[in-house]
């Protein structure tokens, strides 16, 4: 009887393409909420734990409008917003939305402009200058506390496979797909943005296989599973197409290949073949 290969991609971590350089820097966990200001009306939050990221999808997503009129306080740590989401291509719909507070002793919230439209908020103290914050992909899912589950459509997967290269120094050397993606959303401005997933693999216990190996076989067959052409067209056929791969697991006495990926917090990964789901269960049969 062949034996069931188990992979885990690993919890899942949420990057804006615009902060590659300052995600990069950071190594370990991070005890607390860090925030980086890195421009003079925008700040990076970042938590959880990084370095290590050797796998990454290219996705795409809604990007929300902030509807002005609608943003009020309803305590000392709680606000509430109607966002306008395009859940999936063409289809806009509105949500009223609670969120936590960023900040202790905010005087008034209010809706501000970051681009082409309401897509951001204001938390104003007297006294001081307001601080902006973008409702984005990451603060959603940082501080809403009812927001729908937002999905991801998967563009690309890719890994760094190079036992001294991560996902981030790959993807911060000018990646030929991000660009691709990046520039087709800036010559057709829409509600849609681009989000990179990471990745964390762990090895296989007891390391039957070498780790860029085990890396390998997970990207196949979240390849296979999500099947994102025309960006992707290596490992879309997997098995067949990845005979050097495929012996080395057939090698160990395995005939199925089972991964469990997740998607990030508060999100759900898709593509035109896979309805959106938190969790995807991948099973490959060799």
């Amino acid at each position: 009887m062949s034996r069931i290969l188990c992979f885990e991609s690993g919890p899942a971590t949420l990057l804006d393409p615009s902060y590659i350089e300052e995600f990069g820097r950071e190594k370990g966990m991070l005890d607390e909420l860090k925030v980086i200001q890195v421009s003079n009306d925008h700040r990076l939050f970042l938590e959880g734990e990084f370095g290590k990221f050797r796998i990454y999808c290219l996705t795409s997503h809604t990007r929300p409008e902030v509807i002005p009129d609608s943003v009020r306080l309803l305590s000392s740590d709680h606000f509430s917003a109607m966002l306008e989401l395009e859940l999936m291509p063409g289809e806009v719909s509105r949500h009223e939305v609670v969120f936590r507070l960023p900040y202790l002793s905010i005087d008034e919230v209010k809706s501000a402009t970051y681009g082409l439209y309401p897509d951001s908020f204001a938390f104003i103290k007297r006294g001081f200058g307001p601080n902006i914050h973008v409702c984005d992909l990451s603060f959603l899912t940082l501080y809403a506390e009812n927001a729908p589950l937002i999905p991801l459509k998967v563009e690309y997967i890719g890994i760094a496979k190079a036992e001294a290269r991560e996902a981030p120094d790959r993807l911060g050397e000018g990646h030929e797909k991000l660009q691709k993606l990046l520039a087709n959303q800036n010559r057709r401005p829409s509600r849609r943005s681009i989000s990179i997933v990471l990745y964390r693999p762990s090895e296989l216990e007891p390391p039957v296989l070498p780790f860029p190996d085990v890396v390998e076989a997970i990207e196949a067959t979240m390849i296979r599973h999500f099947r994102p052409t025309p960006m992707n067209v290596r490992r879309i056929d997997f098995p067949a197409d990845s005979p050097e791969l495929v012996g080395k697991i057939r090698a160990l006495g395995a005939g199925l290949i089972y991964n469990e990926l997740a998607s990030p917090k508060g999100t759900q990964l898709y593509s035109e073949q896979i309805v959106p789901s938190s969790i995807h269960t991948i099973a490959i049969r060799l």
